[in-house]
């Protein structure tokens, strides 16, 4: 070695170093599987015990006293906001809370007020016309008196003086006459009784102008709303109907329409959404325990007040769907309750009694089955199906295939190792 060249020296050092390396790494690529499969899954016994089903949810504080302060109903569609109190604002009995621009309710108040002085104009109008009427019709009822006073004072009655044609004559003039009073009369009774009719339908129309007219001046005053007790305003969630709608001045708003709620402080309730999924065992008066987010170390305790018939997505595009469910509180504290805040539910939907509980983990499913592994030896472990019961995200109680004193296998084993049990068992 030391008659070859130093750089042949060096380099059939580098090959020598290089192929011990190479020899190490493959020894132990060789041995790591085989040490990974000497590793045994955690184990587990056995044993009944009692198991408590919970079922988990968030949501928010609501009021459980609230009052709907909606647009007045008056004599227009719409209304435009003037004034009105801000989102979150505690008020006392009394305050302003909305104030709406008269400007629709004066529009429609000229309209009643002309409305008003035309048929006030119609009736004095159709008075005039039937005194005229009734003047000409007494005139002539007069002429025809005077002309009937001539005729019988001049009527010819002697037939040694008269023709026979000039005595029929003066009969038939008589009788003319005497029908023309009578026209008389009726046509006065006559125009007494239409007149009558047609005032009677203006009366009417005015009579029901000054109503409107009087609707619209009640409606004046109450476009001031005025809060009914004290409280905190909460502005309603318009949802995607109204396309992000904000309560504001300027706005426009229709007859009825919901501004907003007015809440009170004093007593809160718990509003959560359970997934669909989970809301199997889901009752009404279920036992709740209630965490605050802003304060997780506090613990408030409930019941189950209500629960949707029908679940629903919280976001219109989600699919995922949940059971709104309502939680009474047993008390409020007002200093750390407040409407909106976030919170976490834990809803007591089950105790069971001596009842064979396992970890999620521990359960694999096989296309329709469940199965779980238990020791049957030494490093051997074999699968068990089994019918599973009711559970939470974490556990599971087992109803059928186990039995109390066997060995679970917390974490399933895997193949390999299970392959190679079975070739033991084999030989």
């Amino acid at each position: 070695m030391k008659r070859l060249p130093k750089y042949i020296r060096l380099s059939l050092v580098s090959l020598l170093l290089l192929a011990a390396i190479s020899i190490v790494i493959y020894a132990a690529r060789r041995a790591w599987p085989s040490s990974a499969s000497e590793t045994l899954p955690l184990m587990v016994a056995i044993q009944p015990r009692d198991f408590t089903l919970k079922i988990n949810a968030n949501g928010e504080l609501q009021s459980a006293e609230s009052m709907t302060i909606a647009v007045p109903f008056v004599p227009v569609q719409r209304l435009r906001i003037a004034t009105v109190i801000a989102d979150g604002r505690h008020v006392n009995k009394g305050d302003v809370l909305v104030e709406f621009d008269p400007a629709e309710l004066d529009l429609e108040m000229l309209e009643h007020r002309s409305s008003l002085e035309s048929a006030n104009q119609k009736i004095s109008k159709g008075e005039l016309a039937i005194g005229v009427e009734k003047t000409d019709i007494v005139k002539d009822k007069k002429i025809a008196e005077l002309e009937l006073q001539k005729i019988n004072e001049f009527l010819p009655r002697d037939e040694l003086i008269y023709s026979r044609r000039q005595m029929i004559e003066g009969q038939l003039d008589k009788e003319f006459t005497e029908k023309k009073l009578v026209y008389a009369d009726a046509r006065l009774e006559l125009k007494g009784k239409v007149y009558t009719l047609d005032e009677a339908i203006l009366l009417l129309e005015r009579q029901q102008t000054n109503a409107k007219i009087g609707q619209v001046q009640r409606a004046l005053t109450s476009l001031k709303l005025l809060s009914p007790s004290t409280g905190i305003v909460v502005y309603t969630d318009p949802g995607f109907f109204w396309g992000g709608f904000s309560i504001q001045p300027g706005r426009t708003v229709w007859i009825g329409q919901t501004l907003f709620s007015l809440v009170n402080p004093e007593k809160m309730e718990a509003k959560c959404f359970v997934l669909e999924k989970d809301a199997g065992e889901l009752r009404k008066d279920q036992m709740v325990t209630v965490t605050l987010d802003p304060f997780p170390g506090i613990e408030f305790s409930g019941k189950v007040k209500s629960i949707d018939n029908l679940a629903r997505p919280i976001d219109r595009d989600s699919p995922v769907k949940y059971f709104q469910t309502i939680v009474t509180l047993d008390k409020t504290d007002p200093e750390v309750m407040k409407p909106g805040v976030k919170l976490k539910t834990q809803i007591r939907a089950g105790d069971l009694k001596n009842v064979i509980v396992v970890p999620r983990s521990a359960v694999v499913k096989k296309d329709a089955d469940f199965f779980v592994y238990v020791q049957n030896g030494p490093g051997q472990f074999e699968p068990v199906k089994v019918k599973l019961g009711q559970g939470d995200l974490i556990q599971v109680v087992v109803t059928e295939g186990l039995a109390a004193g066997q060995m679970l296998a917390l974490n399933p084993p895997d193949v390999k190792r299970e392959t190679k049990g079975e070739s033991k068992k084999e030989k």
